[in-house]
């Protein structure tokens, strides 16, 4: 079958400014991931050469169990390009775009250093080579995304492969079989359990030492932000169940592995009851609420439910109207049950006022959205 290529060459110098850009090219668009994978692993090879996997799926890892096959169609596209090439001084980006077998795509960058190195024997000068070369194997894949209460999806994650080369003629070395046992062991050892390396703030899985991420299982989660939640609740107490609407601000302060939620809410809560004449009113209550979270993040994102190994909220009446709630009264709840991807939770409760006086048990469903 023909073999059509198609070829990308940026022979310019990157700068700073481009990328600053905000605002993704064309080209970025084809040779540039759009989305951030959710773990990377590295691996260092001799030399000084190592491998970086981003990937969000280790299923997408068996395109790359032979990577003697997958070095070696890259090579032989690149002798179309030795021209572009031939100078070995510069320091050199291959983009490879993988989709297509049959219409792959190549994009190459080439730069200088500021400075300018030489090297000086005794038979004479010549330019000295300071940076490594970078290999970038790039793809995407398609799959149906299945998700609890929700109809499936057609959705799309994405890879890349990265060789960091003292040259772009190591790559040849390389297949040996080396790669392809090292893209096997992440696979198979991904998952298992991993140790700290000493102060280096790293860790390996015990099956492999020579494997290596900046967190436990290669996940790159993290980060602070706000979050607004919403719930329609019930809850019981003494003899009424009383609805409610809860509005509030989530803070979420997350590292690559737990997450801390501090939250502040508004709980309406509505009772009902007939007047004199017999007309049925509407009590609006009133409690200001405050709670504490701590737990492990799920699946690589800290917006998602997870398994809480603390929680604890805090509730105090601040307005009360109808004859359901006490002056005063106040809710401490501590720990959680989670249904339905954190979307339902069930909560015990105890209501109290004068410090633990008067003390009645309860049950609260939250549904949130």
């Amino acid at each position: 079958m023909k073999k059509i290529m198609a070829v990308l060459m940026l022979l310019t110098g990157v700068t700073g400014n481009l990328l600053a850009q905000q605002t993704q090219t064309n080209e970025e668009k084809t040779f540039e991931i759009p989305l951030p994978t959710s773990r990377r692993f590295y691996i260092d090879l001799d030399k000084g050469n190592r491998l970086q996997i981003d990937v969000s799926n280790l299923e997408d890892l068996d395109r790359f169990k032979n990577m003697d096959s997958v070095i070696y169609g890259l090579l032989q596209d690149l002798k179309l390009l030795k021209d572009s090439l031939s100078d070995e001084t510069t320091t050199k980006r291959i983009d490879y775009v993988m989709d297509d077998t049959e219409k792959r795509k190549v994009r190459v960058i080439q730069y200088r250093s500021k400075g300018a190195g030489f090297l000086i024997t005794d038979n004479g000068v010549s330019g000295l080579k300071t940076e490594q070369d970078t290999v970038n194997f790039i793809g995407k894949v398609v799959y149906e995304a299945k998700y609890t209460l929700r109809p499936r999806f057609t959705d799309t994650r994405y890879y890349k492969i990265s060789l960091f080369v003292n040259n772009l003629t190591d790559l040849a070395a390389y297949m040996n079989g080396t790669l392809n046992e090292k893209i096997i062991s992440v696979q198979k050892n991904a998952n298992t359990k991993w140790e700290s390396i000493g102060r280096q703030k790293k860790f390996s899985p015990i099956a492999d030492p020579s494997i290596h991420a900046n967190a436990v299982r290669g996940y790159m989660s993290g980060g602070d932000f706000l979050e607004l939640k919403l719930s329609v609740d019930v809850q019981n107490y003494k003899n009424y169940f009383v609805p409610s609407a809860t509005i509030g601000l989530n803070l979420v302060l997350a590292n690559k592995n737990f997450k801390h939620e501090i939250g502040v809410a508004s709980e309406s809560h509505f009772s009902f009851a007939r007047n004199n004449g017999g007309e049925l009113k509407t009590f609006h209550s009133q409690f200001l609420t405050l709670s504490l979270a701590h737990g492990p993040i799920r699946d690589n994102d800290p917006g998602k439910e997870s398994y809480q190994l603390f929680n604890m909220t805090f509730g105090y009446l601040i307005r009360s109207r109808g004859s359901v709630y006490e002056k005063n009264t106040m809710r401490l709840g501590v720990g959680t049950l989670s249904l339905f991807e954190g979307k339902t939770k069930i909560q015990p409760m105890i209501y109290y006022t004068n410090l633990f006086r008067g003390v009645t048990p309860g049950i609260r469903w939250v549904q949130s959205f």
